[in-house]
């Protein structure tokens, strides 16, 4: 979502006040280098590997799971003003993952491991570029895929760059041809969006997807105090912001978010409701990935819980959830019509929070449905670009 209006802000005591939150601290939590398009590999491979409409996921502390893929009743059959019907699609991708599964079981290539391995480095890549194009964040194409393939390889990049270096001057190159402010820190602010955005997305993804670690608190704050890491915030330093639950009110539009005062229990709340989502689908053995993952996307952007991120953040959940749930991954927002319909989609999502903010939890509609509809084709869309770069 777009960035909100802040309003009466004051200093949060950050819960790490007095913890280095340097470039070598964030590399020693995420213990090391890691090639995650490696890794990802290997355990998409593990997820897909029972075929049949069914994925292996260690999806509640630490336990294997077998989940047979079901479609649940959480899907608009709209996006925007286009009929869509679900019900037709679904199945396809249900169909398309039990393709990759054999694909991917079969005897593959060098060739096609190499090819598979690269497909998931672009898919990250893209993830990262797409979501910073929704928030005017970051840079263009190129450098962001250069940049985030680096660092999903695991190579180390330098931290700060000169005006004279090539990459300055082609992350400068593109700010301009989109209008955008060019001088130095505007370049280096937009070279830092790309890397910690994409040091993020290493981060959560590898805790969830790779050590198979359940979403918490703990999880979302790290996660969103490395994206933010020494990205200042429209009028709020990151010092100040990276990694705390925000203490002021914030707003999209005519749309408040939850009271500050409130943010830290809402959170808690939604971490404790997909456990139990998570228990439910452990005991009747069928689960929604895409669903599920729009839903908690859906909470959590309308907690809004952080002065700024807040978008970038839901798209990181978005995704690792999908991953580790159904190794399904989604690019949103690499084109202009993309970004607008999401942002339409999420318009209309907080605009229905108001309308039935006052409801009993019984009464209150799946607010998330038309988004539900929206990821399903971008998850059909990616899952068919895999096979195919796979199975060639």
């Amino acid at each position: 979502m777009a960035s909100p209006t802040k309003r009466n802000k004051t200093k949060r005591p950050s819960l790490f006040d007095g913890l280095e939150i340097g470039p070598s601290t964030l590399s020693h939590r995420l213990s090391g280098p890691v090639n995650l398009a490696e890794s990802l590999c290997r355990s998409m491979r593990s997820t897909l590997r029972l075929g049949e409409g069914t994925v292996c996921a260690r999806s509640l502390r630490g336990v294997e799971t077998h989940f047979t893929i079901a479609m649940d009743s959480a899907y608009d059959y709209k996006i925007l003003h286009q009929e869509f019907d679900p019900e037709a699609v679904f199945p396809e991708i249900v169909a398309l993952g039990n393709q990759l599964s054999e694909v991917l079981q079969s005897h593959l290539t060098s060739e096609q491991e190499a090819a598979f391995e690269d497909h998931i480095l672009d898919c990250l890549a893209r993830m990262v570029y797409g979501s910073n194009m929704i928030e005017r964040a970051g840079a263009g194409s190129q450098i962001t895929l250069k940049l985030c393939h680096a660092i999903f390889r695991g190579e180390k990049i330098p931290e700060d760059i000169g005006e004279t270096d090539e990459e300055f001057l082609t992350l400068k190159q593109s700010l301009v041809r989109n209008n955008l402010p060019a001088d130095t820190s505007a370049v280096l602010r937009s070279r830092r969006e790309i890397v910690q955005h994409a040091k993020a997305a290493a981060y959560i993804v590898n805790q969830l997807c790779i050590r198979g670690q359940d979403l918490s608190e703990e999880i979302i704050l790290e996660t969103h105090r490395i994206l933010t890491y020494r990205v200042d915030a429209e009028s709020t330093p990151w010092t100040e912001y990276s990694g705390v639950y925000r203490s002021a009110e914030v707003s999209a539009g005519l749309h408040p978010f939850p009271h500050p005062l409130l943010v830290p229990h809402l959170m808690k709340a939604m971490i404790g409701e997909l456990e139990f989502d998570l228990k439910k689908a452990m005991d009747s053995g069928t689960i929604d990935p895409i669903a599920m993952a729009a839903k908690y996307t859906h909470a959590f952007v309308n907690i809004h819980p952080f002065i700024d991120g807040n978008g970038r953040m839901c798209r990181l959940i978005l995704n690792t959830l999908l991953l580790k749930l159904g190794s399904f991954f989604v690019s949103i927002g690499e084109g202009q019509a993309d970004r607008e319909v999401y942002l339409d989609i999420a318009t209309n999502a907080s605009a229905l929070e108001d309308m039935y903010q006052d409801a009993e939890d019984e009464e209150k509609p799946k607010l998330y449905k038309e988004l539900s509809s929206f990821v399903l084709v971008h998850v059909k869309r990616s899952m068919s670009k895999l096979i195919k770069a796979v199975a060639r």
